[in-house]
């Protein structure tokens, strides 16, 4: 007799979280099978939520990578710490991604004590680039010091309320319990069987994206990511946090061909001839690159102009910012 009800297959979402350059997008590129997100040694490398979405048989699996967390020195790192730490809501699970090769950082730190102290339905923990070092021990023993340090924190704050003779609400801190994963987002060790648990502890329910969709991330924002990402390989660490691009146009004169222009913000007026390069060697070099990523990632023929603007408060303003969807 055939099922009246069929199981449903398992959708929703995992919010990717953890420092700057623990993996997570390389993660997320590993799952998806496509390059969805730029990757580089570089901080505030990812500025945006970006989604990808893994569609198989046992179901939807919706990945939110997310920025790392940065000193807010400026409006842009105040709006990337705000949607980094927001991720969490309404994630069915929080993916929690450590670059294992080394010993745990102050960031490390701070997203654990987040997590603990917010607990998520369902929290994993992969510990990535095992294939260089593991330092898993050191991981797990800072979690469990963490535990108690967050656990004795919460009374001690309830103490103090009931001092100050403020109604306390006797709650106690609920044990977080993650599972912990080990592998390696760049040789993809350790993956598959972490995407079988993430499946699995995702809800039965209808999937939220078509299945032909690998991100709903928008086009401009992605030939601009693709901008930034060409500017990393050749600057290095020399200018690119402080570059920022955005895309005012993006049409089509044929299904097949993309004409693009763009203007790179940059801080200072010597930033400027760093961007450009002699003889306009940087610039060239960075175009042409970003139009071979672009037409290898949606089979166009893409050609992009970009123009160099000096804006010594680009990453504080607000209007900019929002055009480069970064808020």
């Amino acid at each position: 007799m055939l099922d009246v009800y069929p199981t449903l297959p398992h959708c929703g979402i995992a919010a990717v979280v953890g420092r700057t350059n623990a993996g997570k997008s390389t993660l997320v590129n590993k799952i998806v099978g496509e390059k969805i997100s730029i990757v580089s040694p570089v901080v505030q490398t990812t500025r945006n939520i970006i989604r990808g979405i893994l569609t198989e048989e046992r179901g939807q699996l919706v990945l939110i990578d997310t920025p790392g967390l940065h000193k807010s020195r400026s409006l842009l790192c105040t709006a990337m710490n705000k949607r980094a730490r927001g991720a969490i809501e309404g994630a069915d699970v929080v993916l929690l991604v450590v670059d294992a090769s080394k010993s745990p950082q102050l960031e490390d730190d701070g997203w654990m004590r987040r997590i603990i102290a917010n607990p998520p339905e369902k929290c994993f923990v992969l510990l990535n680039k095992v294939d260089i070092e593991a330092k898993t021990d050191e991981f797990k023993q800072l979690w469990s010091n963490l535990e108690k340090e967050v656990a004795e924190q919460l009374e001690q704050q309830k103490e103090k309320a009931k001092s100050k003779g403020k109604e306390v609400v006797d709650k106690q801190l609920e044990k977080v319990n993650p599972v912990w994963f080990e592998g390696s987002a760049t040789t993809g060790e350790g993956i598959d069987k972490l995407v079988a648990a993430l499946f699995e502890a995702l809800p039965p329910g209808p999937m939220l994206f078509d299945e032909e969709m690998i991100t709903d991330y928008p086009r401009k924002l992605a030939v601009s990511d693709a901008v930034r990402e060409e500017f990393f390989k050749i600057l290095k660490n020399e200018l690119p946090h402080s570059i920022g691009v955005f895309v005012e146009h993006l049409r089509e004169p044929a299904p097949d061909i993309w004409r693009v222009e763009a203007t790179v913000f940059v801080r200072r007026q010597n930033h400027k001839g760093i961007v450009i390069g002699q003889n306009g060697k940087n610039i060239r070099r960075v175009r042409a690159g970003a139009e071979k990523t672009i037409s290898e990632s949606y089979g166009v023929k893409a050609s992009i102009e970009l123009n160099v603007k000096v804006s010594p408060d680009w990453d504080g303003n607000e209007h900019i910012l929002k055009s480069m969807g970064c808020m």
